[in-house]
């Protein structure tokens, strides 16, 4: 969502060619979305796109493309094409992983956006990479050319999230289903993460379900005292409990995702609920959850939605 107008944001993956970043108008009254526009991508197969805070500028990460675009927002809904940073042509990249099955080439997999809305941060699945960009939003040009910070070879880093302090980092990594921790540090006006070596955690309940696995989505509360991630193929949910002066993780709970082929999930504005969408079994699990304790109960409900991949709150 837009941070002040009624505008909602998607992107579309085409068997082909570019894909699409859509806007459409929301009317909160009648719970219903009206297409604006439409524009390329900039690249093939989008999975992310992202609003920096002064809503001005949207970043999108094509995963098929290996490019990360840039679009300028204009009040009615409207869109500007505004940059690209083009792995597959540009000799700042890096070199491939160690996957030969997944790791082909160039993946961004996510647009994240910095606490103080001054970087947005991409995960390079295909070259274990993580690609910091300086921003300036409403800038003809809003994004400087990244800076890359190496991530473990053949971890295949997927969704990044912030702690609320602001200084540490969770990455999850889609291809060995792990989380690690990066302190983060902004010198200078220079973004510099740093891995912290030690914090490297599974999201399996044991490593002989990694063949078929794949982490996914990662979330932290908003008093920062949990993380949440989830991983398709073992299809759970994991509850994690933030050390306050160290920032590591410590398991709490694991529940089953309720479905197959386990995608995003969301917490209500409320954080009574958490909803997982799993693409598998076309369902949607909705947890109770205690934001005190951060548990999750062990039986949700379920209703059927076609092949559902993403939950947003509006």
């Amino acid at each position: 969502m837009h941070p002040r107008l009624p505008i909602l944001y998607a992107v579309n993956e085409t068997p082909s060619g570019d894909g699409a970043l859509c806007s459409f108008r929301l009317d909160p009254n009648r719970a219903v979305l009206t297409p604006v526009e439409r524009v390329s991508s900039e690249g093939n197969g989008p999975c992310y796109v992202s609003v920096d805070a002064t809503g001005r500028s949207a970043f999108v990460a094509n995963y098929g493309g290996g490019s990360f675009a840039a679009f300028g927002l204009e009040a009615g809904g409207g869109l500007r094409s505004a940059g690209l940073f083009d792995c597959h042509n540009n000799t700042a990249c890096g070199v491939i992983g160690p996957n030969k099955a997944r790791q082909d080439a160039a993946h961004m997999h996510c647009a994240v956006i910095s606490p103080d809305n001054r970087f947005v941060l991409a995960c390079n699945l295909g070259e274990d990479a993580i690609e910091v960009f300086r921003i300036h939003p409403g800038a003809a040009n809003p994004m400087e050319a990244p800076v890359r910070f190496a991530a473990r070879a053949g971890s295949g880093p997927r969704h990044l999230a912030f702690h609320p302090n602001g200084l540490w980092l969770y990455c999850i990594h889609e291809l060995d289903c792990t989380i690690d921790l990066y302190d983060w540090n902004v010198n200078n006006g220079a973004a510099a993460p740093v891995l912290r070596k030690e914090s490297v955690i599974s999201t399996l309940a044991s490593r002989a379900a990694l063949p078929g696995s794949t982490g996914c989505e990662i979330a932290v509360s908003p008093d920062g005292r949990f993380v949440y991630g989830n991983t398709r193929g073992e299809n759970s949910l994991v509850v994690y409990r933030v050390n306050a002066s160290t920032g590591l993780l410590t398991e709490q709970q694991r529940v089953s995702s309720g479905g197959i082929m386990t995608r995003h999930f969301a917490f209500d504005p409320s954080r009574r609920w958490l909803l997982c969408a799993n693409q598998g079994t076309s369902t949607v699990t909705v947890f109770a959850h205690d934001p005190a304790t951060g548990q999750l109960a062990e039986t949700p409900k379920s209703f059927a939605l076609d092949t559902p991949m993403f939950v947003q709150f509006l």
